[in-house]
C-alpha cells in the first residue's frame, strides 16, 4: 500500500511539471506582436478552501487552447481556523471538459482536476517518526486533492488591467480519502468532501 501511494505522488508531480514545460511552446501573435513570453503567467488565482489553505493565492498558465490550466499556489490557514498555522505550496491542474457558450461574452464550463501539495511544518512529516509503529502511519507532508466543479468566463473592457475574470466553484476530496474508502468499502459520507470558491484574473 505504501508503494502505491508513492507511485501516485510521483505520477502527480511528473504530470504537473510536464504541464509547466508544455507552456513554453504556448505563444500567441496579436497584432503582429508576441503576446507573452512563456514564463509570464496568464492569470492570478485566488481560492478559498479546497484542502490547500483557508486562502490560497498564486499564478497560472493556460495551454492547449486554454483547455488546461496549471497553477502554482501558496496557501495559508490561520490558527483560529486550523488550530495551528499551516502553510502549503501547491501545483494544481484543471481540465475544461466542455464549454457552453452564453451569448458572445459569457460561457460556463464543467471542470475536472487534481492538485499536489507540500505542507512543511511541525504538523506534518516526510518521514514517519520512529515513535510510531512501522507501516502503520504514512507520510503526510505531500498529498493530492481531486476536484470537480464549474467555472464561468466574463470578458472585460480591454482598457482595464485584467482582460477577463473566471469565477469558479469546486467540490474537493483528498486522494487518500478516496483511496481508503474504495479499499475499505466504507460509507461515503459528505464529510470527505469540501467546497472551494475562487476566481481567475486574466491579464
Amino acid at each position: 500500500m505504501r508503494n502505491q501511494k508513492h507511485i501516485l505522488f510521483i505520477f502527480c508531480f511528473l504530470f504537473s511539471f510536464s504541464g509547466s514545460s508544455i507552456t513554453q511552446e504556448y505563444c500567441e501573435i496579436i497584432d503582429g506582436e508576441n503576446r507573452n513570453k512563456w514564463y509570464i503567467p496568464d492569470c492570478i488565482k485566488i481560492q478559498h478552501a479546497g484542502n490547500i489553505g483557508f486562502i490560497s493565492v498564486g499564478f497560472g498558465y493556460t495551454w492547449w487552447n486554454e483547455v488546461i490550466q496549471t497553477d502554482m499556489l501558496y496557501g495559508y490557514v490561520p490558527t483560529h481556523e486550523g488550530e495551528t498555522t499551516i502553510h502549503t505550496f501547491t501545483i494544481k491542474n484543471t481540465f475544461r471538459l466542455y464549454q457552453f457558450r452564453i451569448k458572445q461574452k459569457y460561457n460556463i464550463s464543467p471542470v475536472l482536476g487534481f492538485s499536489v501539495s507540500l505542507e512543511p511544518g511541525y504538523n506534518s512529516y516526510l518521514r514517519v517518526p520512529g515513535k510510531y509503529p512501522e507501516g502503520y502511519y504514512y507520510t503526510n507532508s505531500i498529498y493530492a486533492v481531486l476536484n470537480l466543479g464549474m467555472k464561468s468566463k466574463f470578458e472585460l473592457d480591454k482598457k482595464r488591467f485584467f482582460s477577463r475574470v473566471e469565477p469558479f466553484v469546486e467540490v474537493n476530496t483528498l486522494a487518500d480519502y478516496l483511496f481508503y474508502n474504495i479499499i475499505a468499502w466504507e460509507y461515503w459520507g459528505d464529510d470527505i468532501l469540501s467546497l472551494a470558491l475562487g476566481i481567475n484574473l486574466f491579464f
